[in-house]
């Protein structure tokens, strides 16, 4: 009997129209891998591999959100939540350890412990949390943020054993459209033994079954194949 997987994690090859031709550097998804259609998107049996009660983490770019919230309901889900992910800097906080180096080192020898408190306090409190921003891509606002739709089937609630993650993770930008695993963590923390999935993956990970064209264990194979070998 095929396995049947209550969590799903699926960061889809969505087409752009915008090439971002601007330089001679590599910007749009085309120029970086494969694309599908969004009716090829669809088409794909994602409820045919899935359990009956089952939840969807979906990354979607912004400028395609409502494609993502079609190809999620022709999936067999319906939208609940989003989960963010905030990109920062590599050293997100390296202007606020200049800041408190710098204090350290102008204030006079004789300042008391309670006068170096203060001066750490004065500099916490105008500390601009912007600057450990990334600073992405964007014709109009900067993107500094990635964008899951989670969504559900049947009585997934029923198998929640850990109701403390949060909707929203900081992690420093990594190379063009690959995300990092803190959604994947916090979903396997809260379904802790249920069986998981994740689509068009680029590494295999524990406990996971990845498939993907770019995944070490089904290189090139094409993801319509591989959902139906997860069937058979």
């Amino acid at each position: 009997m095929a396995k049947k997987f209550r969590v799903v994690v699926a960061d889809c090859p969505w087409p752009f129209g915008d090439k971002l031709k601007m330089s001679e550097t590599k910007r749009g998804a085309e120029a970086n891998y494969d694309t599908l259609t969004i009716q090829d998107l669809k088409d794909l049996p994602v409820k045919d591999v899935c359990a009956e009660d089952a939840i969807l983490a979906l990354w979607v770019p912004s400028a395609l959100l409502s494609d993502g919230l079609a190809v999620m309901e022709a999936w067999g889900f319906r939208q609940t939540q989003t989960f963010i992910w905030v990109k920062t800097k590599k050293s997100p906080l390296r202007y606020l350890q200049r800041d408190v180096v710098s204090a350290f080192r102008k204030a006079p020898k004789q300042v008391p412990k309670t006068g170096f408190a203060n001066i750490v306090k004065d500099i916490l409190g105008s500390f601009d949390l912007s600057k450990i921003l990334a600073f992405g891509l964007g014709r109009l606002f900067r993107g500094t943020h990635e964008l899951a739709l989670i969504g559900v089937r049947g009585k997934i609630y029923n198998h929640l054993k850990d109701r403390s993650q949060r909707t929203t993770s900081f992690y420093s930008s990594t190379k063009h459209s690959t995300k990092p695993d803190i959604l994947q963590d916090r979903l396997a923390k809260m379904f802790p033994r249920a069986n998981r999935l994740e689509m068009f993956a680029r590494r295999d990970k524990k406990d996971w079954v990845c498939i993907g064209n770019e995944c070490p264990s089904t290189m090139g194979e094409d993801i319509r194949q591989s959902l139906q070998r997860l069937m058979s």
